[in-house]
């Protein structure tokens, strides 16, 4: 599993780890191709949780177009609402699409009632991120998405995950990445705790989700 952090190219360097990828966002993409570059495997989400600037999305996605290493470009969503956001990724798939870039989708509460249109979305993307509520995200309908995402080949990964508990968890139901602030906000204290809980052997992780409460 990677660990996705959200931090510039020095500190990348700083803490370079086989289980280090980087997650770059509107606000937050400098120095992305040395990076890329150096064939550390990194995503990019849209930063909708801060609300979508349509101007920052589209300059990061022609900044990142032909760049090596991408594992997915996250579509514009609707955070807590699988409805709202079918209807912005209808809007926008096409823009990371057609700059050759994998197609991400975020998970909201409630995908697990749209069916019909998932079955549409998913030869259209190539990676499922897990976002929604703490509540959905750690519950059965998230986890049959991922379930479902991972026979169809699809990259997954969940957002907002800052606990080791959270890393287990989300290792245990088989998402392939996690990202989470506290592993770079206070990134001297517990980045390198992360990254040896991301590099963990999965059965360590299903032990772990046997005997905790998350």
């Amino acid at each position: 599993m990677l660990l996705l952090a959200t931090q510039a190219e020095p500190q990348m360097l700083a803490f370079e780890h086989p289980n280090l990828g980087r997650l770059v966002q509107p606000r937050h993409f400098p120095r992305i191709a040395e990076t890329a570059e150096r064939g550390v495997s990194w995503a990019a989400d849209n930063d909708c949780f801060q609300g979508l600037d349509i101007d920052a999305y589209c300059a990061m996605l022609d900044r990142l177009r032909r760049l090596q290493g991408c594992l997915f470009v996250t579509v514009p969503d609707v955070v807590g609402d699988a409805y709202e956001t079918a209807r912005r990724f209808e809007r926008w798939c096409p823009a990371p699409a057609r700059r050759g870039l994998p197609v991400g989708l975020v998970a909201q509460d409630g995908l697990e009632n749209l069916g019909r249109w998932l079955d549409s979305a998913w030869p259209r993307i190539d990676a499922l991120f897990i976002g929604g509520s703490t509540s959905w995200k750690l519950g059965a309908h998230a986890g049959a998405l991922v379930a479902e995402a991972r026979p169809r080949g699809r990259w997954v990964h969940m957002g907002r995950v800052n606990s080791a508990r959270r890393i287990a968890y989300a290792k245990a139901i088989g998402c392939d990445s996690v990202d989470g602030t506290k592993w770079v906000r206070w990134r001297d204290a517990y980045l390198a705790e992360g990254l040896e809980l991301v590099a963990a052997p999965r059965q360590l992780a299903l032990d772990t989700c046997a005997e905790v409460d998350l």
